[in-house]
This record gives structure tokens, C-alpha cells and sequence, in this order.
């Protein structure tokens, strides 16, 4: 079986790849804009033919299915964090390749739900219809209707929060700047709340699983979570690990106040306030074993800021 990884680079390919990457019954593919990094060159080593291309580049999408012919496809899409519709328009020019080839399955990496429904909806409800916030979750359900609605089977694999978000180069400078710089872990997460977290690239088992076992996954959506875990829990995991004074930030009532208009730590406010989901936990008939963060942890510690 072929199987054609879009995001091969990212976390969840990468766990794709890392699962399948031994099985004599597939052919691995990956496609990514940079054949030339070091993860692309790891991919190539691991025995995957890498294609050159880009999600809104339909001519480098139209190249690499038409030479792959793939009978499986993943895919995931980076939000626009621009405001824009990218991500909508990026996901579409994936289904269209997947329709024009005849692709027989799409496996698609999305978000989980935070909180319950009743209690997601109360807040989703009270948001600008404007939001960045709002419009995230539209157009992931947008992308997801896109792949429900792209004439094969489908798995949507929908995971909580990475734990690469806070570790791996690209990701924690991004969401806490100030942990790899001081040692500090800046979140406006309420301190009481708990959140599911995940090894991002634990989305690549539940879709190697899909791979081996299509009709088991057919049209299937999958919610998981590996760990409830606050923000105290998270920076304890961090000082253990790494054996640094990792500290956790500790918010002036002002500064707190202000932090609900600003852009990525507004987020995290709502977060905390539509709680999280009782039922996001480890869905065991898959078979598939997750990954403990504080293990996920000890085992990427090299060349992050931990070492």
C-alpha cells in the first residue's frame, strides 16, 4: 500500500512515518518544502522517497500524486495565523489532488473539542463572530467537513495539547518564549484547570493503525488524551526532566487582567474557561498505547532547552 504523508516533517507525520517506517507492506512518502533539513534528510534515510512541494503550490501537489499514486494520503493543516482563510484554501487543494487521483483513504490530523459540549458551546456562543478564536474552530470544522465529504474513507484523529509545544524549538518559541530564555513558563491557563496533553506525534499510531486496518477506522473520528495535567503539573514534569529551576510565571493582577486581550494568551483564557472534556481520554479499542508525557519528556531532551 502506498501511503503519502503530507505534513512528514511535523509531529503527527513524523509519528506516521516512525510507525510505519518498518512495515514491509507499505511504501512510505513524504512531502515537504524543505527536502533538504535534516528531518527530510532522516525521513530519506528511513528509507522515504521525499517529494518537494507546498500546500499552496497545487502544481507540487499534482506532481507528487500523479507520481505517487497513492492509496492513502495524511494530512494536517497549520492555522493562519494571519486571520486569513490559507489553512481553508490549503486543506481544499489537498482534497482536490485526493478527488482528481482517486485517493482510497484520507487521514487528517484536527483538534479535540475542549470541554464538554454543553459547556463548550456557552462559551463558543459568547465570542465575536470576528474572533481569531471563533474562526479557528470554524474552519476546523470546515477542514474536517472537507474530508468527510471527499468521496474516501476517512479517519480524523483529533488530539489535545502537544507537549512539543513547550520543547522542541519551533513550537515553544511560539507559545512560551520565555522558558527557553528564563526559564519561565508563561500561560494564562488558570493555575486550577487541567488539560489534556499529548505526544503530538502519538497521532501517527492512531493513523498507521488506520492504515492496517481500514475498515476498522472507516469513517471514523477519535478523540484522545494521554494526561489531565495543570500548568503546575506540567512545570514540575519540566524541572524533573530537565533538572533546571524551572519556575512557573506568577501574574500580577494587572497584568493578568490585560493578558485577555492579547492575542495567544486570550485563547488560553477561553480555554480555561470551557474546561475539558471527561470522555478525552485513551479510547482503548484502537489498541493503540500512548505515550507518558514525563517519558515523551526524558527521550527529546537532546538539543532542546532542557539539555
Amino acid at each position: 500500500m502506498k501511503v503519502l504523508v503530507l505534513s512528514a516533517t511535523g509531529c503527527m507525520g513524523g509519528g506516521l512515518v516512525q510507525a510505519l517506517k518498518n512495515d514491509p507492506n507499505h511504501q512510505l512518502y513524504a512531502f515537504t518544502r524543505n527536502p533538504d533539513s535534516d528531518t527530510a534528510k532522516s525521513l530519506k534515510d528511513a528509507g522515504v522517497t521525499v517529494f518537494k512541494g507546498d500546500y499552496n503550490d497545487k502544481d507540487s501537489l499534482e506532481k507528487t500524486f500523479f507520481e505517487v499514486k497513492p492509496d492513502a494520503v495524511f494530512f494536517t493543516i497549520f492555522p493562519d495565523l494571519t486571520g486569513g482563510d490559507g489553512d481553508l484554501e490549503q486543506a481544499q487543494n489537498v482534497i482536490d489532488a485526493v478527488k482528481r487521483h482517486g485517493v482510497k483513504q484520507v487521514l487528517h490530523g484536527s483538534v479535540a473539542r475542549i470541554g464538554t459540549q454543553e459547556n463548550f458551546d456557552r462559551v463558543y456562543n459568547k465570542l465575536e463572530d470576528g474572533s481569531f478564536f471563533k474562526q479557528y474552530w470554524v474552519k476546523k470544522w470546515a477542514i474536517q467537513d472537507l474530508v468527510r465529504n471527499s468521496g474516501a474513507s476517512w479517519t480524523i484523529v483529533k488530539p489535545p495539547v502537544f507537549i512539543q509545544n513547550v520543547v522542541w524549538p519551533h513550537y515553544v518559541n511560539l507559545m512560551t518564549p520565555e522558558l527557553p530564555q528564563k526559564l519561565i513558563y508563561k500561560n494564562a491557563i488558570d493555575p486550577k484547570a487541567r488539560q489534556w496533553w499529548v505526544d503530538g506525534s502519538d497521532v501517527g499510531k492512531f493513523a498507521a493503525a488506520a492504515v492496517r486496518n481500514p475498515e476498522k477506522f472507516h469513517n471514523k473520528e477519535i478523540t484522545f488524551g494521554t494526561e489531565l495535567l495543570t500548568t503546575g503539573d506540567i512545570v514540575d514534569k519540566l524541572r524533573k526532566v530537565s533538572g533546571k529551576d524551572v519556575k512557573q510565571y506568577e501574574w500580577p493582577a494587572e497584568e493578568w487582567e490585560a493578558s485577555k486581550s492579547q492575542f495567544l494568551l486570550s485563547s488560553q483564557h477561553i480555554m480555561s474557561e470551557m474546561g475539558y472534556d471527561p470522555e478525552g481520554g485513551n479510547p482503548t479499542e484502537y489498541g493503540v498505547e500512548l505515550t507518558p508525557i514525563e517519558e515523551w519528556l526524558e527521550n527529546n531532551k537532546a538539543g532542546t532547552w532542557m539539555a
